[in-house]
């Protein structure tokens, strides 16, 4: 649950949780508890059930170490629904400590906090796509932690989070055939450093909307990092993908944006990194990775044009 978390952060969680012992068959929480805890186990067991009985009841979980439980109660303040007990002698951190509310701990440090809740709801959402163990992906609450975690609140478009995700689970399923197209402005920092930031967001909004238009009904568009775009386009040829990079490129150049550079015209100019899953790479982070390297040998080379992992650059 924690792992993502950098020094500083792991520092706060540290000292904002505490350890706790449980014996065999002892209670952690009862239906109707106050979800304000998640658990990280240490050593032993714990078995989520319905009812104590073992008769009348049955087990909805098992957690072992390494492993957290509660998070979802506590993200979203709703009471327990079921019972959680040790299955073994167990030691275990509780998050927050009994003394410490959640509340109170992103309050007494703002920006850190934002990064810790957002890594847990990442978690969260990760769990939610590979099982249905606990709770309906259907319900209202989750569609709208998915809807937080994955998009992109500037652009509107998902962000490099999902990427991971439909990339992971495009790799689970057999005979998969994908294309990812990433694209970068070439003079987006002169358009920053001589029309200031606002300049640059709004010109990147507009990217992402001309983006986002050109991907309709072929393919997912995602801002990947910064003023880097991504698309995850599904059985889409090479000389497909090429002929759309192509086509955005000529829609991106005749963009106005004179009414973000105070009436001055500035043509945007774009390059395309094109990568196909699995005949270019068959590891998702590796496609992603070599996609994105020929962003920056495109620009290296005069910008305005589109390279394909399948093809050898300079350098390579």
């Amino acid at each position: 649950m924690f792992a993502t978390l950098d020094e500083e952060e792991l520092a706060l969680v540290t000292a904002a949780g505490e350890f706790i012992e449980l014996s065999k068959d002892e209670i952690v929480f009862s239906p109707g508890a106050p979800g304000d805890h998640l658990y990280v186990i240490d050593r032993g067991e714990v078995v989520i059930r319905s009812e104590l009985d073992h008769e009348q009841g049955r087990e909805l979980a098992r957690f072992i170490a390494g492993e957290s439980f509660g998070e979802l109660d506590l993200l979203v303040r709703t009471p327990r629904s079921a019972y959680a007990i040790a299955a073994t002698n167990s030691r275990m951190v509780r998050f927050p400590g009994v003394d410490l509310d959640l509340a109170t701990f992103f309050h007494r440090q703002p920006e850190v906090s934002a990064r810790i809740l957002f890594k847990l709801l990442a978690n969260v959402a990760g769990r939610l796509r590979s099982t249905n163990r606990l709770i309906s992906e259907n319900t209202a609450w989750v569609r709208e932690l998915r809807r937080q975690v994955y998009l992109d609140k500037l652009t509107g478009l998902y962000n490099a989070a999902f990427l991971k995700e439909e990339l992971n689970r495009y790799a689970e399923q057999a005979d998969s055939v994908l294309t990812l197209l990433m694209m970068k402005p070439d003079n987006f920092k002169e358009i920053n450093d001589t029309y200031g930031h606002e300049a640059g967001d709004n010109t990147l909004r507009q990217l992402a909307a001309v983006f986002g238009k050109a991907l309709r009904d072929r393919g997912t568009a995602i801002r990947y990092r910064g003023n880097e775009l991504a698309a995850l386009i599904p059985r889409c040829s090479p000389a497909d993908a090429d002929a759309l990079a192509r086509e955005l490129g000529t829609t991106v150049r005749t963009m106005d944006i004179s009414a973000l550079t105070g009436g001055t015209s500035v043509t945007v100019t774009v390059s395309f990194g094109i990568g196909h899953y699995p005949s270019d790479r068959s590891n998702p982070e590796l496609l992603v990775t070599d996609t994105h390297a020929l962003l920056f040998v495109a620009r290296a080379a005069g910008g305005d044009r589109v390279l394909h992992l399948g093809d050898r650059h300079e350098g390579d």
